[in-house]
């Protein structure tokens, strides 16, 4: 007699982090994960903490204060939800929400799922020597029950804060469902901007310290002495940001603040297509370690000027960090050169990491080597 199959309950999850829109690697790649997770049956909500984390919608649950993401995290907890949560060594405040969600996940017999985004030269990461941000992040890398990163080169400095290799994954953020989209009709004011200047280069930035904006507008500067139609798009400022970088714009000379396009944040279909029609795509932060969007741009065949940080793909033109003038010659190469650049550029695999995360996720979890209380033991 046939035993009757027992067929396993759904997964139920939930993501804490960024959610579109506005559109960013993070919030991209929690959409893609959300799909997947719900395309396999499994349950999957998203408690977003985006700018828009205070408007409600149907499509996440909102936050309106650090009060109620307590209470939601633990009402979520109780249900049985396990947490995926996304964070970076680059913020304080998103290093205290991913420790609340961690030690919720420990109260509730659930430990966290931890996808670590960036690189390896983040402001409080990695950390060799004894310090409290050492201490902070080995706390709250125990507190996971599993890791995941961009790369290897992270997997292991993560290694280092005492973690087994077992819990630790190499999983890139960049999968093939990135470059699903739709080439559309661009606005009218970047169409004309477009017409008006050549070449173009575009670039996706912030009003924060590590995308260095200063020195982005010194190679601007140089870079138009000898080129004088050069147009540059600067896109990705998240609304609260708007204010401050168009005070910064607004005190430039106009000969100088006429050769810049200032956007907001585009929707997917819109940055590709963007991307795809620039001369370039210039990448200034050294902290994001494998970029999505410096993998995009590879994969539409558009050349890459990137800062160095050890770890751009192949193809890509690397300058100085903090090297106005490298970043102006590079500039000035890929202009010259263009065809020679596009024939050299490597194309990424276009590999569904998507999957490859949602496996990782939603597979059983394992029984750790050390207890919860011997491994905050040597947490402390």
């Amino acid at each position: 007699m046939k035993q009757a199959e027992v067929k396993s309950e759904p997964c139920k999850v939930l993501q804490i982090g960024n959610y579109p829109p506005p559109v960013c690697g993070w919030s991209i790649q929690t959409k893609l994960l959300v799909e997947e997770i719900r395309r396999r049956g499994n349950v999957c909500e998203v408690l977003n903490l985006s700018e828009n984390r205070r408007q409600k919608s149907a499509d996440y649950v909102d936050v309106q204060n650090i009060l109620d993401y307590l209470y939601k995290v633990i009402m979520f907890a109780v249900r049985g939800y396990r947490f995926q949560v996304h964070v970076n060594g680059q913020s304080k405040p998103g290093y205290v929400l991913a420790l609340i969600a961690a030690l919720a996940g420990r109260c509730a017999g659930s430990p966290v799922a931890l996808s670590w985004r960036g690189g390896l030269d983040q402001k409080y990461f990695p950390r060799s020597q004894a310090s409290w941000t050492r201490w902070a992040y080995q706390f709250l890398f125990r507190l996971a029950g599993r890791i995941s990163c961009n790369s290897v080169p992270v997997k292991r400095a993560i290694e280092q804060y005492g973690l087994s290799p077992q819990r630790v994954a190499a999983i890139p953020a960049f999968s093939a469902q990135h470059l699903k989209f739709q080439r559309v009709p661009l606005a009218r004011e970047i169409e004309a901007f477009m017409a008006n200047h050549h070449p173009l280069f575009f670039c996706y930035v912030s009003f924060r310290a590590e995308y260095r904006l200063s020195v982005l507008r010194e190679a601007m500067q140089n870079f138009r002495l000898h080129n004088a139609r050069a147009g540059f798009i600067w896109c990705g400022f998240p609304s609260k940001e708007i204010p401050e970088v168009s005070g910064f714009v607004g005190n430039w000379p106009p000969h100088e603040r006429q050769s810049l396009l200032l956007l907001g944040n585009l929707c997917h279909d819109e940055f590709l297509t963007l991307l795809s029609r620039s001369v370039a795509y210039i990448r200034t932060p050294v902290c994001d370690g494998v970029s999505a969007s410096v993998l995009e741009s590879l994969a539409l065949g558009t050349p890459v000027v990137a800062s160095e940080n050890g770890y751009r793909p192949a193809g890509v033109v690397t300058y100085r960090e903090a090297d106005a003038a490298d970043l102006c010659a590079k500039l000035a190469e890929v202009t010259l050169k263009h065809r020679q650049v596009k024939a050299q550029l490597r194309l990424p695999l276009s590999e569904d990491n998507i999957s490859r995360t949602a496996d990782w996720l939603l597979r059983p979890s394992d029984t750790l080597q050390q207890g919860t209380g011997e491994t905050l033991r040597h947490a402390v």
